[in-house]
């Protein structure tokens, strides 16, 4: 299956969609987003095929790390899913305009997840 990275400033959250996302046949890389710096080093040197990330983290909002994928010619084209317990239609315009895969509300069900990473993942 897919390599899959899951980064969220909640340990909670990072467990819940690494486990539920194993249970599916992906390997998963969970990145504790100390940084924006260090959390891009993990995507450059453990390449994945879709990256999950939180929207509101306070070392590396998920704003500003869709902007440094988008301008990294290594993580370019790298598909990004966005998870967030607030809905701001405004911000969710800009994250669309730069290319994200898919937004999801937390919290997250199980079936709305593995849906969503199926259908990103078949793009």
């Amino acid at each position: 299956m897919s390599r899959i990275a899951i980064v969220d400033d909640s340990r909670l959250v990072r467990t819940f969609v690494a486990g539920t996302l194993r249970s599916q046949g992906h390997e998963m890389v969970e990145v504790e987003p100390t940084s924006l710096f260090e959390v891009l080093r993990v995507l450059r040197e453990a390449p994945v095929d879709l990256l999950v990330a939180d929207y509101l983290m306070p070392e590396c909002p998920g704003e500003s790390l869709v902007r440094a994928c988008r301008e990294d010619s290594a993580l370019r084209e790298l598909p990004v899913l966005i998870l967030s317990a607030h809905r701001d239609d405004l911000s969710l315009q800009r994250m669309q305009q730069m290319g994200i895969s898919g937004f999801l509300m937390k919290p997250v069900e199980v079936r709305v997840l593995v849906a969503k990473v199926a259908e990103v993942l078949a793009d």
